[in-house]
Order: C-alpha cells, then structure tokens, then sequence
C-alpha cells in the first residue's frame, strides 16, 4: 500500500521534521499529478517547437507584408518553448525525486525534491511579475496614448 512508504512517523523530534503516513500519501499522490503535468507539459513544448518551426518556414516564404523578417515570429515559438521548459522540468524533477525518497525512505532525496519545487514555484513567480509589469507597462501607456489623443 502506497501509505506504508513512510519516511518516519511523528512531527517534529529533536529538531528534525518526520513525514507522518497521512503526509507521505499525500506527497505520493502529488508527485503522480505532477508527472502527469510534466508530461504533458513536454508534450505541449515539443508542439510549441514544432509550430515554431513550421511557422517560421510559412511566414519567411509569404510575401506578406510584415514589419519584421518572417522567421522572427517561429523564433518567438521556440523562445517561448524554452522559457517553458525550465518550470516543467523542475516539476519533474519534484515529482520523481518525491516518488524515489518515499520509496526508498531517503531524507536527502526528499530535500532535494523540495529545492526542485522551490525552484519551479520561484521560476513561476518571477514569470508572473515580468508578465504583469508588462501589462501595467502596456496599460499606462495605452491610457497615455488614449489621454494625448482626445
């Protein structure tokens, strides 16, 4: 049974944090969901790489009038693929790590674990600021456009 694969039981024992049984069938379940999402995730990048590619080929060989080169638009594809990755890794890595430590009942393998977790939540949270600094930044100055217009 999945909750029998315990590091230790109890809480908190001379300065040392122990997974009880309820913890590690949860931290079991959440690295299953977590390879799902990774997958999928590896999944979703390779088909992002793919319409880079093809997108890029497509717009370098339209005549159509774009204000850039036709291979920058499957270059953005491929950067934006790239930036994916770095958080679907650090998910997989979380996920596979937390399988093995509770398998193998390893307390340096669950850090490790944890520090790949950290990693992914802190590579999204940084994303997350860049992405609403930008919209503040397209926000002002759409309302700036909008005000010097009138």
């Amino acid at each position: 049974m999945e909750n029998e694969n315990i590091i230790d039981s109890g809480s908190f024992n001379n300065g040392q944090l122990t997974v009880s049984p309820l913890a590690s069938g949860y931290l079991s379940e959440t690295a299953k969901w977590g390879k799902f999402l990774a997958i999928i995730g590896f999944c979703v990048i390779g088909l992002i790489v793919l319409m880079g590619l093809f997108a890029g080929t497509l717009f370098s060989s339209m005549d159509a009038a774009l204000p850039f080169p036709g291979f920058v638009m499957g270059l953005l594809y491929v950067l934006i693929g790239l930036l994916y990755f770095f958080p679907v890794y650090y998910l997989f890595k979380f996920s596979s790590k937390v399988r093995s430590a509770l398998m193998t009942k390893n307390t340096q393998e669950l850090d490790a674990a944890f520090e790949n977790l950290k990693s992914h939540y802190k590579f999204i949270g940084i994303l997350m600021i860049i992405t609403l600094s930008i919209y503040v930044l397209f926000g002002g100055g759409a309302l700036l456009a909008g005000a010097f217009m009138m």
